[in-house]
């Protein structure tokens, strides 16, 4: 993912145990937006039976820095999320340049 030339939005569904149930792409954008439906992500993840999940996205320029609409695109899966007792364990966006984690930067 980090050296594509286009966005490419992944969810990995996890069951109780955090094991992979599916590692899906979501979608396929252009080379600085994938169009990311929340509501989507959570239907897949009832329909699977996942209780967690991990999000990962790739920035073809190369830098992992989240955008303020990566921050809020997250915040929405989480809260939309919650109350279907399925829990965000990160988001990852990868890059040539590294890789951050929202869990780590502590913005989720």
């Amino acid at each position: 993912m980090a050296y594509a030339d286009r966005e490419e939005f992944r969810v990995l569904f996890l069951d109780k145990r955090n094991a992979l149930i599916a590692d899906e792409v979501q979608g396929v954008g252009t080379i600085d937006h994938t169009p990311v439906y929340p509501r989507e992500i959570i239907r897949r993840a009832l329909e699977l039976g996942a209780s967690a999940l991990i999000l990962a996205h790739n920035h073809p320029s190369g830098d992992p820095k989240p955008s303020a609409a990566d921050i809020r695109m997250t915040k929405d899966i989480v809260a939309i999320a919650e109350p279907f007792g399925i829990t965000v364990h990160d988001h990852l966006i990868v890059g040539k340049h590294g890789q951050t984690s929202f869990r780590g930067q502590k913005l989720i």
